[in-house]
């Protein structure tokens, strides 16, 4: 038990009375008690009693709850918290406070995170269509480099359609060659075959993005890109059709003009060995003669030059024409007769071979007045028929790509900026 402390009589002055502050030494006794036992009721409970706190072996006692922290007792209450003296009016008033500020607080959080999350999913629909954006302009590129193969591709076209191009008038160096279209179609050719497919590739990217185009612009892009290439696919369609039509077009016209200059060439020499035979004498005859054999290889050159005409253009009509050159060659092969008779002084072959000739001229001149134009302007009319489709195809979707092209230069032009 502790001591009792002791009394200190200086804390009462020794002039109390009839002053406020004159107290009973008993009262100050009794509280002074009062003090002492609670002090030894502490002391004891320090000692003798069970703390609240137990403590392990070997462990530091935990520390004091801070304020606000509930204590469990063994019991499992939790001890009410009492504010001090005073404070119980300020306690609510801060408490009620507090409560109009969190709904406020809540609020600007909420907002906020709607704002953090709008914000970034705008960025992210942004950087989106950004990414399209350069996928639609890296497709419109390809579009763009496969014109390294079209152009020269649409200037060998936009050739061969030219109407002035297989024409019995065109010789010389307007004449068609076919060695300069078959060497400019190889130059061609094998870049064909890739073209088509990155215009393919380039159609399929294209439209699979531009339901995922959020402006108009873009859409309307993608749609000009999609008719750019596709009316590049179909002018490479057309153009090969109407090339394909005038490499066998031109051969045909070709062999064609060889076989009329050689029926032409075969008539002056035939009617120069006529009029030798006017006069007849062993010396003209014999030239006769050596001008009828000419006429007859010129009459076989035609034959097969106009034979090669029509195997060259399947569907190509110049039977009439032939018909002519078979009979000018029965009639000159007579001549030839005739004249070998003269030379022989075979009289009777003499006569019996002249009167032959003369029945054949006269059927092979009835012939040619049956005969519509000639060989080469059949060919042309018939080319120029063949790819009059394909011509017409062709303009119509070269417009398209056109007309394709200059918007998405307006467009990439307004996407610079």
């Amino acid at each position: 038990m502790a001591k009792k402390k002791p009394h200190h009589a200086m804390h009462i002055k020794s002039r109390t009375q009839g002053s406020s502050n004159e107290i009973s030494l008993s009262v100050l006794d009794a509280a002074r008690e009062a003090r002492d036992a609670a002090e030894r009721d502490r002391v004891e409970g320090a000692t003798g009693k069970v703390s609240l706190f137990t403590l392990g072996k070997g462990k530091k006692p935990r520390s004091t709850p801070t304020k606000g922290q509930s204590i469990v007792l063994p019991d499992g209450a939790v001890p009410a918290r009492v504010l001090p003296p005073g404070s119980t009016a300020k306690a609510a008033r801060a408490e009620g406070a507090w409560r109009g500020i969190v709904p406020v607080v809540v609020v600007i959080c909420v907002l906020l995170a709607l704002a953090l999350v709008v914000g970034q999913s705008l960025l992210t629909v942004t950087q989106r269509q950004n990414d399209l954006r350069s996928i639609l302009d890296a497709q419109v590129d390809v579009i763009k480099e496969c014109d390294t193969t079209l152009l020269p591709f649409d200037s060998l076209v936009i050739a061969q359609a030219d109407e002035d191009r297989l024409s019995p008038t065109a010789t010389g160096a307007a004449a068609p060659s076919a060695e300069e279209l078959v060497e400019g179609y190889r130059a061609v050719v094998a870049d064909i075959a890739p073209v088509r497919t990155e215009l393919q590739d380039a159609i399929a990217e294209v439209e699979a993005l531009q339901p995922s185009l959020s402006s108009n612009d873009d859409k309307e892009a993608a749609a000009q890109a999609v008719t750019a290439a596709r009316s590049r696919l179909n002018v490479l369609d057309a153009g090969i059709g109407v090339i394909e039509e005038s490499l066998k077009g031109t051969e045909s016209f070709l062999d064609a003009r060889a076989g009329w200059n050689a029926i032409i060439d075969a008539d002056a020499l035939a009617r120069e060995a006529t009029a030798l035979m006017r006069d007849m004498t062993e010396e003209n005859v014999t030239a006769s003669l050596e001008k009828t054999q000419a006429a007859l290889e010129k009459l076989v050159e035609a034959r097969e030059s106009l034979a090669s005409a029509t195997s060259d253009y399947p569907g190509l009509d110049l039977e009439p024409f032939s018909a002519y050159v078979a009979k000018r060659i029965e009639a000159q092969q007579a001549a030839e007769a005739a004249d070998e008779a003269y030379l022989a002084r075979n009289k009777e072959e003499l006569a019996a071979q002249n009167d032959r000739y003369n029945a054949l001229e006269e059927e092979a001149a009835a012939l040619a007045q049956a005969l519509e134009g000639d060989p080469e302007q059949l060919v042309a009319d018939r080319f120029y028929a063949a790819i009059a489709d394909d011509v017409k195809t062709y303009d119509a979707e070269r417009l398209k790509a056109g007309n394709a092209d200059a918007f998405l230069r307006d467009y990439l032009g307004n996407s610079a900026e």
